[in-house]
């Protein structure tokens, strides 16, 4: 079980410096708020209304 504990910390270790070392430019958080209320609005104008 502590081998599988220290694989998945090391897994996830090079992950995070991935993604700190990953140079394009990211989403910001209004932006993806916009895009969720966006598919929350298109899927409520798909539906009937009573």
């Amino acid at each position: 079980m502590a081998a599988e504990a220290n694989a998945y910390d090391a897994w996830f270790r090079v992950k995070v410096q991935a993604a700190l070392e990953d140079a394009r430019g990211g989403t910001s958080q209004v932006q993806v708020m916009q895009a969720a209320q966006d598919l929350i609005d298109a899927k409520r104008q798909g539906q009937s209304k009573p």
